[in-house]
């Protein structure tokens, strides 16, 4: 089967998505913005600490001071981006890139929502995480043919065998 992304000549991006998945994508997108705002627990993912120890306090302070707007700003233009471009035929390279950053970001999000971790199993069909835990999924798909379409760019040159 084909990849539902695919870059055009032109260098425009398509993403053939079901229009209730664009749906889905675009309010996700538009809730995050409050979730960042209030700085709710679910969104620490996206504001990595640099400095995790405890005698690295005030250094850890100074780099909250000097990239948080910057990274919430960055945060919020491409989850707006997703928003604005969700119904869109194609993208530009900006908005596709806008895109794989706001999914991503979704994510991190919803996989620390539902506490996801490496020995995790998914949840039962009758779970009520169950419809969450489907919807980190194909966001995880959707990151990686994103991604894996860029990489098509990349040189053969010391990319390991087979797929990434």
């Amino acid at each position: 089967m084909s990849s539902p992304i695919k870059r055009r000549r032109d260098g425009r991006y398509v993403i053939r998505l079901d229009a209730n998945a664009r749906v889905v994508l675009a309010n996700l997108a538009a809730q995050l913005p409050g979730a960042l705002d209030a700085r709710d627990p679910m969104v620490r993912r996206l504001f990595p600490p640099a400095y995790t120890s405890d005698d690295q306090t005030a250094a850890e302070q100074d780099y909250r001071e000097l990239v948080d707007t910057a990274l919430t700003n960055h945060h919020l233009r491409s989850l707006e981006t997703l928003v604005s471009t969700a119904e869109a035929d194609s993208l530009t390279e900006e908005e596709f890139l806008a895109w794989l950053d706001a999914v991503g970001s979704l994510r991190l999000v919803l996989g620390t929502r539902l506490d996801v971790h490496e020995d995790m199993d998914a949840p039962d069909p009758q779970d009520p995480q169950a419809a969450e835990y489907g919807l980190f999924v194909f966001l995880g798909e959707l990151q990686y043919l994103m991604v894996e379409l860029l990489a098509e760019d990349l040189p053969d040159e010391g990319r390991p065998e087979g797929d990434l």
